[in-house]
């Protein structure tokens, strides 16, 4: 077993940290199970299965700050790149762009016989601008079929993939502008603030109802989770990235049981503690999980090191983009199977895991056979301190 590193050297964007995916694996399964678990009541201890259940969107707080804590290392470090903008952007169009047109292509494949009613401004989503309209008007992140109800095609986790990216056009910008550290996190402050206080008066102006839509799916309101993470990602690169380290584990837990003790007794999902408060808490915290794992042999490690979740992480942006496409399908299955064996928990175990794998195989499938094709094309790609030193970041992310 590794021992824990006594001394944590500050990081650079080609230093690899296999626990990472670990934390991605994480954070897929919660969401994963957010969608597909419920159902379960009765008793105490499946009331709190279900309970916990619902909170699995916090995995989504999480592939948030993870992406800001990458990315920013990615730009802060490359920021003198002699095609800084271009690398960036191509780099990372073959890592996001494969995977979501391809399930685009799957939806034009399958509208001639699904009838699917495709509306104008579902052409947005093409630009990563679809969670707008999705906000708008709700009924934009599910495309009906006209003659398969069930057969529905579901595209609202995609709000997240349009947050991101929009996140990616817009932060590179500033950290090419700023470029100095200190600085940096100086803005990183104000961006967090600043989007505290749109939370805040969002839900003044709104009310809980329209705040919980937007605020949740909308860049202005959520940018403070990613870069609560872009802060990480500079705080680590710093001369005191040994001791910034060690604070992690506290982080973790401080804002974690802050956050817990949120989601216990505010009493209601969209009230002004849930909505403006509790997401920055659930961001220290998720950053907090993520620097505990970066030290080698540490009990985070070590967790997150493990070989089925590292492999779970290495699928997981395809696990996420596809497995709640036919979620509706997938509920009628558990109503059928449920019918026949008359037990909704051993139906919803059973569809569960069936689900589950069928997702994992379909994500690994579309990893090794598709999405490597254009992965592999980041070698034309490499900034210069990678042909400079020959040490290449990890092309497969």
């Amino acid at each position: 077993m590794t021992k824990p590193a006594r001394h944590f050297a500050p990081i650079d964007f080609r230093n690899r940290f296999p626990a990472l995916d670990g934390i991605r694996s994480l954070a897929v399964t919660a969401v994963f199970l957010r969608h597909y678990g419920g159902g379960s009541h009765g008793g105490h201890f499946l009331s709190a299965v279900n309970t916990i259940r619902s909170y699995g969107t916090l995995g989504v707080d999480l592939f948030f700050v993870l992406s800001g804590f990458l990315i920013t290392g990615i730009l802060y470090d490359t920021r003198n790149d002699s095609a800084f903008f271009k690398r960036f952007f191509v780099r990372r169009a073959v890592r996001i762009f494969p995977v979501f047109y391809l399930v685009v292509a799957l939806l034009l494949i399958l509208t001639p016989i699904m009838q699917y009613n495709l509306r104008p401004g579902l052409l947005l989503f093409l630009v990563y601008l679809g969670n707008f309209v999705g906000n708008h008007d709700p009924s934009y992140y599910t495309v009906f079929s006209g003659n398969h109800p069930t057969m529905r095609f579901n595209i609202g986790h995609f709000w997240s993939l349009c947050v991101e990216e929009q996140f990616y056009m817009l932060w590179p910008v500033v950290v090419w502008w700023v470029r100095d550290r200190i600085k940096l996190l100086r803005v990183c402050g104000a961006i967090v603030a600043l989007a505290f206080a749109l939370r805040w008066l969002m839900f003044l102006k709104g009310g809980p109802g329209l705040a919980e839509v937007w605020i949740i799916r909308t860049l202005p309101f959520r940018m403070d989770t990613l870069i609560i993470g872009a802060a990480l990602a500079l705080l680590l690169r710093g001369p005191n990235a040994d001791l910034w380290q060690r604070r992690c584990r506290i982080l973790f837990f401080a804002s974690g049981a802050a956050a817990l003790a949120i989601f216990i007794f505010a009493g209601v999902y969209d009230g002004f503690w849930v909505l403006v408060v509790s997401l920055p808490l659930v961001a220290c915290a998720s950053a907090g999980l993520i620097g505990s794992t970066l030290r080698a042999g540490s009990p985070a490690f070590r967790l997150f090191y493990r070989k089925p979740l590292r492999s779970l992480g290495k699928y997981s942006y395809g696990f996420y983009v596809y497995h709640v496409l036919f979620q509706w399908k997938w509920i009628v299955f558990l109503m059928v199977l449920m019918a026949r064996i008359h037990s909704m928990l051993l139906a919803g175990t059973m569809i569960l895991s069936l689900n589950f794998a069928a997702t994992f195989l379909v994500s690994k499938l579309s990893y090794d056979f598709f999405e490597v094709r254009f992965l592999r094309l980041k070698r034309h790609f490499e900034y210069d301190s990678e042909q400079l030193e020959h040490k290449h970041a990890f092309t497969t992310r």
